[in-house]
């Protein structure tokens, strides 16, 4: 016996859902369409103007002999180093000093995070003075760096001076001055043991 052929045919009557999920897919389709466009304009503008670029900008920005001047309300303190003056962030220029969480060891022996010693050093050096700075060029991460003052004192030789960093080598001049706090254990050097 045969059976009879059925042949499919596209209902006339409404599917629950159909109305709405064209719209909705049309929805979808414009906010992918908008967000894919959001990102293939950041990637290029990324590629455009990758961190070389930003370097170079802040470098451009901070044109070797342009001052800078903060009042103490003005002035943060951000590590050992590094100061942000108003909007501006810079480097102390030829010096190096600890990061926070950096161990050293006091003239008892005892443990101490000379990190934030540092950072505390810098920060009574401009707690209660105008600090100037002279932009000296800007480093690898496009930080502006600077020779600064404050309270009548230059800021990078001073920390230098108490032992709270060392000279680097773009700093000949500096160097003469770790030596002296090192020879008479001040700040970092107070133990022979720190090797920072």
């Amino acid at each position: 016996m045969r059976q009879p052929r059925r042949i499919f045919r596209a209902s006339l009557l409404p599917v629950p859902g159909r109305r709405v999920m064209l719209p909705v897919l049309l929805v979808v389709l414009a906010l992918g369409g908008v967000t894919l466009g959001g990102v293939t304009l950041w990637a290029m503008s990324a590629s455009l103007f990758d961190r070389s670029g930003a370097a170079r900008l802040a470098a451009a920005s901070a044109a070797p002999g342009a001052q800078v001047t903060a009042d103490p309300g003005q002035t943060a303190v951000l590590d050992a180093d590094t100061l942000r003056l108003s909007n501006r962030v810079v480097r102390l220029a030829g010096i190096d000093a600890p990061e926070r969480g950096r161990t050293c060891r006091d003239d008892a022996g005892q443990d101490f995070d000379c990190g934030v010693a540092a950072t505390n050093a810098l920060a009574a050096l401009v707690r209660e003075a105008p600090v100037a700075c002279e932009l000296r060029g800007a480093d690898r991460m496009g930080h502006a760096l600077a020779v600064c003052e404050a309270g009548g004192q230059q800021i990078n030789r001073a920390l230098v001076d108490a032992g709270w960093a060392r000279a680097d080598r773009s700093s000949p001049g500096l160097e003469a001055a770790e030596t002296a706090a090192r020879s008479q254990r001040r700040g970092l050097w107070a133990s022979a043991q720190n090797s920072w």
